[in-house]
């Protein structure tokens, strides 16, 4: 098949428009994701037992499913429990449980990573122990988690692709929907690849950019 100009530029408003939807989709579910993070792995190591099991249960379940799967049930469930979510909070419930699980032992192993010595400090301080963790140490270990919950957080903008089985109008549900329509193939998926390559590459530099401002 030969590349065409005229067919790839196309195509481009409806994907750009796609890509929108991609970026809102997953700045919320992101910016969710980081927000429950940390209470969640600080609640995996000092909450209560009962916490404890809960919090270890989800994670290992979240992980052990592929995210398509966690979208279906959180599609199903919330009906189910009367609350009723467009296909886009749909999704961005979804992913931000799948980012939230991901980054939890990311969090809780660069806080362990710290040593005994920092959290004892931070007690003899005065601290509450659930304040000296996410005031103290989180921020603490905020460089080492970086790198590695970037990576995590990139893997879910590109589980945001998914969504189209909901009928999120994100990138891969457009660009698929073009391609039956109007049977122009190769330039639809080089361009859904440039747009993901694009929204991905933002979120590194981003996290570049903290990492180097944390180093100073």
């Amino acid at each position: 098949m030969s590349f065409s100009w005229i067919s790839f530029l196309e195509v481009m408003p409806p994907l750009l428009k796609a890509a929108v939807v991609t970026v809102e989709v997953s700045v919320l579910s992101l910016a969710f994701a980081c927000l429950i993070a940390p209470p969640l792995a600080v609640a995996r190591m000092i909450g209560p037992a009962p916490v404890r099991f809960a919090v270890s249960a989800l994670v290992e379940v979240v992980r052990g499913v592929p995210p398509l799967v966690v979208i279906a049930f959180v599609y199903f469930a919330l009906p189910a429990i009367g609350l009723v979510l467009s296909g886009f909070w749909t999704g961005v419930a979804a992913l931000t449980v799948v980012g939230a699980v991901y980054a939890v032992d990311i969090v809780r192993s660069s806080i362990e990573s710290l040593g005994r010595g920092q959290r004892e400090a931070a007690l003899a301080l005065g601290f509450p122990v659930w304040r000296a963790y996410l005031e103290i140490l989180f921020p603490q270990a905020l460089k080492r988690i970086l790198p590695p919950l970037t990576n995590e957080l990139a893997n879910v903008i590109k589980a945001s692709a998914l969504l189209s089985v909901i009928s999120v109008n994100e990138i891969s549900q457009v660009g698929h929907a073009l391609i039956f329509e109007t049977f122009i193939v190769v330039e639809i998926i080089i361009q859904m690849a440039i747009l993901y390559l694009v929204i991905v590459g933002c979120l590194s530099f981003l996290s570049r950019t903290l990492e180097r401002r944390l180093a100073h």
